[in-house]
């Protein structure tokens, strides 16, 4: 399966990425194929070049370059080198392909959901080209724009910053361009998404709080998209369904717009780190905390410790989404679990069914979510 690491519209192979090497250099071949750069007949650089450029070994070159000629993207001559296919050889992979683009390959959260994709997708027959923005708005627009003109035939769109970016989404499906929105929806725009209900989900997190006695639950809102308003409100309705006032004073944002638009943006645990530290200079401070997501939990169990405060014995803490290292932490995170391989799953059959048969049928697909409880809530000490 073809996949491309596309950041700042610079193409590189990440040592970090839970990617192996052969399939990140596929991607970068295939990407240079598909958009033009290498033509049917041009000679790829030679084996020692693309080991020197990309700082990879000969046998991952080989494996990858191995790879793609049986797919029939390339020919290789033994004398002679490695060649682009022609049309006909080709022709079958590119109308096969379609587009992912997520705000970071390498989020835990992203690279679930793209196992599902990719099981699909494989299934199907088709490939995936998948385009990082690194969290930028400019990225994700710039990513938006360049689909209508590309090789893709079809996306699969996780717009972290969707509000921002609402007229490209809008473009597309005035285009008739088939695409599905994953984790995200536009309540304007009426398209085909996979989601999870958050509202329930987060409501299921504050009343474990609740349940446990706390009464002064502080929230570390993530990103204003539709997702994190909708846990949001989900941490609203459990507070007012206990008949605790809602206190804007306990809640916080890792990011902000100001009157001009312009957007303070920091990454979730950074955020999360900060905004527990905000949190707990109120006086008297919050017993439990409700957290986003799981970074922006990590983020402020990090600030808890800074403090000398214990979880849960000082503070309680859930997150959302129960990402691998939640089970491992000093003290495991009660969370909200995410099907996260579904997703990518529902996401990929509904855009290929699409695809395939050109139908304009919407689909809304909301999965549910599971609070797991671990060990890092508590029940509420009075003496605090």
């Amino acid at each position: 399966m073809a996949k491309v690491y596309r950041r700042g519209g610079r193409m590189k192979i990440g040592k970090n990425d839970s990617l192996p090497l052969y399939i990140q250099l596929k991607n970068i071949i295939s990407h240079n194929i598909n958009n033009g750069i290498w033509n049917p007949g041009d000679v790829l650089p030679a084996e020692t070049e693309l080991c020197q450029k990309y700082d990879i070994s000969q046998i991952t070159v080989r494996r990858a370059l191995k790879d793609l000629a049986k797919e029939g993207c390339l020919v290789r001559i033994k004398g002679k080198g490695t060649f682009v296919a022609f049309e006909k050889n080709n022709k079958q992979v590119k109308q096969k392909r379609i587009a992912l683009i997520v705000p970071d390959i390498e989020d835990l959260f992203i690279a679930q959901i793209y196992k599902g994709i990719e099981d699909v997708a494989r299934q199907r027959g088709y490939q995936i080209a998948t385009y990082s923005s690194a969290r930028s708005i400019e990225g994700e627009s710039s990513n938006l724009n360049l689909l209508m003109g590309g090789s893709e035939i079809g996306a699969i769109l996780f717009t972290y910053w969707g509000q921002f970016n609402a007229g490209h989404i809008l473009k597309l499906k005035k285009n008739g361009y088939p695409f599905v929105l994953i984790d995200r929806y536009f309540p304007e725009i009426e398209t085909d998404t996979v989601t999870v209900d958050n509202i329930n989900g987060a409501y299921s997190a504050a009343k474990h709080l609740v349940d446990l006695g706390h009464r002064r639950i502080g929230f570390i809102a993530g990103v204003p998209c539709t997702a994190n308003l909708d846990r949001a409100e989900g941490y609203r309705r459990a507070l007012g369904d206990a008949g605790i006032p809602y206190n804007p004073d306990l809640v916080q944002h890792i990011s902000t717009v100001d009157t001009a638009g312009s957007i303070r943006f920091e990454p979730d645990d950074t955020g999360g780190y900060n905004a527990m530290h905000a949190i707990l200079k109120i006086n008297p401070r919050p017993t439990a905390i409700f957290a986003c997501n799981d970074y922006i939990a990590l983020g402020a169990i990090k600030a808890i410790k800074e403090e000398g405060l214990r979880i849960p014995d000082d503070i309680s803490i859930v997150g959302f989404d129960d990402l691998k290292f939640c089970s491992t932490l000093d003290v495991p995170l009660t969370t909200v679990r995410q099907p996260k391989r579904e997703i990518g799953e529902n996401a990929a059959q509904i855009l290929i069914d699409k695809i395939e048969r050109s139908s304009s049928h919407i689909q809304k697909i909301v999965l549910p979510t599971k609070l797991i409880v671990r060990e890092s809530a508590g029940a509420e000490k009075t003496n605090i």
